[in-house]
């Protein structure tokens, strides 16, 4: 890779970074251009390049962050041969993600922008296929063999990733901290008998 083009993937990279704080602080409605190009450095210009607008920046952030958490999850499940270590296992994976990617976590499960939303709407729907298409391939052997309940694959993943998420949006929402992580085990169960045929 030459030198011109690990430049632009860092400043790609640094506007995003700088991105998730202003979008964080201010909302992207709330956010201009010109919020981006102090915060990250990087000049106008080149954000328009890289992104075409303030919206598309946010777009971007939204999907690199959406993929790299459908990634992790997958990545977890698929390593699980067995039903009770899948399930036990991405309700873990998903609150160590959270706990290990905080900002990006706070702006997918609340960024909810029109602007955002719109921008990616046909990338985000794909991405949701492949993912619930994945998930569903590692759960059907599971179910045909009676280990998990013959539930609807997106029914069956609400129920034993419901709570967890439901906890990881308390955690991030605290005014109080407290040990996510430590409820790992618990959840796990939880989810495990949600499910188990």
């Amino acid at each position: 890779m030459s030198t011109a083009s690990n430049a632009g993937i860092a400043r790609r990279s640094a506007i995003l970074d700088a991105a998730l704080t202003v979008f964080l602080k201010s909302g992207v409605a709330g956010t201009k251009v010109e919020a981006l190009h102090r915060a990250s450095g990087a000049s106008v210009g080149s954000i328009y390049h890289f992104f075409g607008s303030k919206e598309g920046v946010a777009a971007e952030l939204y999907l690199e962050t959406l993929r790299d958490y459908f990634d992790t999850y997958l990545t977890a499940l698929q390593s699980n041969t067995t039903a009770r270590g899948g399930i036990e296992g991405t309700v873990r994976t998903h609150l160590e993600w959270v706990a290990a990617n905080e900002q990006r976590a706070r702006f997918l499960f609340h960024c909810r922008e029109y602007e955002v939303i719109d921008e990616s709407r046909d990338i985000i729907a794909a991405l949701n296929e492949r993912f619930y298409a994945e998930a569903s391939a590692w759960l059907q052997p599971h179910v045909e063999q009676g280990r998990i309940k013959p539930l609807p694959p997106r029914l069956c993943q609400a129920l034993w990733m419901g709570p967890c998420v439901e906890y990881a949006r308390l955690w991030l929402a605290r005014s109080t901290d407290f040990d996510m992580l430590g409820a790992a085990p618990v959840l796990g169960r939880a989810a495990w008998n949600a499910v188990e045929a």
